[in-house]
């Protein structure tokens, strides 16, 4: 949120954050927020297909931002990010390294931007003849702790893992070593979310990367346009990139 801050301060707003116990409670919140004038404007984060948040402000016309694939923002403004060419990118990296085993331990199936790099990674395995194998989690790192030592211990465990946050692969790294193996000597890691985190594991954790603070100021940019009456429309902001560190090695 440190970058949307920055730019709402700019022009004299604040940031109202509501913490939700669920769906429900999130469409009620902008609800009570489009009944009371409360706020400017709204953006949304972390849609699942035919999300009811996005159906809502866009017929009672509340001024919002998706923060997500134009794909699913329902005819909203929209900024992206291009996870399937960031998940392309790092199967890639993993192949041309000898990996032909590659696990993709996902984060909540219910979330758009998770099928989109679930099909990325399945396209892009199967187009390089690589064995993809997608593990389920919930995003936390226990979850993801159990998951990496299952397939780890498995009858075909994979040489390489693609973690869909920072955490669930330091997790990931701590099962290795649990079970023995070394880093990346039998087992390469890729984290997504390129934060302090990554930096500061034995080995640093190869990580796709990309500028949050900036990606947050243009979400609000793109709100303040909004507001002040513009056309929806699809901003790409950027593709996490690749920054290779010592986590991911030759097979």
């Amino acid at each position: 949120f440190a970058g949307l801050e920055v730019e709402l301060s700019k022009r004299g707003y604040s940031l109202l954050l509501q913490v939700v116990g669920g769906a429900d409670e999130a469409l009620e919140t902008l609800r009570k927020w489009h009944r009371t004038r409360r706020v400017d404007g709204v953006v949304l984060t972390d849609l699942t297909a035919d999300d009811a948040r996005a159906s809502f402000v866009r017929d009672v016309g509340l001024p919002a931002v998706v923060v997500g694939d134009p794909s699913i923002a329902q005819g909203l403004t929209s900024v992206w990010t291009d996870d399937a060419t960031s998940m392309r990118e790092a199967v890639r990296h993993l192949a041309a390294l000898g990996h032909r085993r590659i696990a993709r331990v996902s984060g909540l199936d219910a979330l758009a931007h998770t099928g989109i790099r679930d099909i990325a990674f399945a396209e892009e395995t199967a187009a390089l003849g690589v064995e993809g194998t997608l593990l389920s989690t919930d995003y936390t790192p226990e979850l993801g702790e159990r998951v990496t030592r299952e397939a780890l211990t498995g009858e075909r465990p994979p040489t390489a893992l693609i973690y869909d946050n920072d955490v669930m692969a330091v997790a990931g790294l701590t099962v290795a070593m649990e079970l023995g193996l070394g880093v990346p000597a039998d087992v390469s890691i890729i984290a997504w979310d390129d934060s302090v985190l990554c930096e500061h594991t034995l080995p640093k954790l190869t990580a796709l990367s990309h500028d949050v603070v900036a990606f947050g100021s243009h979400v609000a940019r793109r709100l303040f346009d909004v507001v002040a009456g513009s056309a929806p429309a699809a901003f790409l902001d950027s593709s996490p990139s690749l920054v290779v560190r010592g986590s991911t090695g030759p097979r």
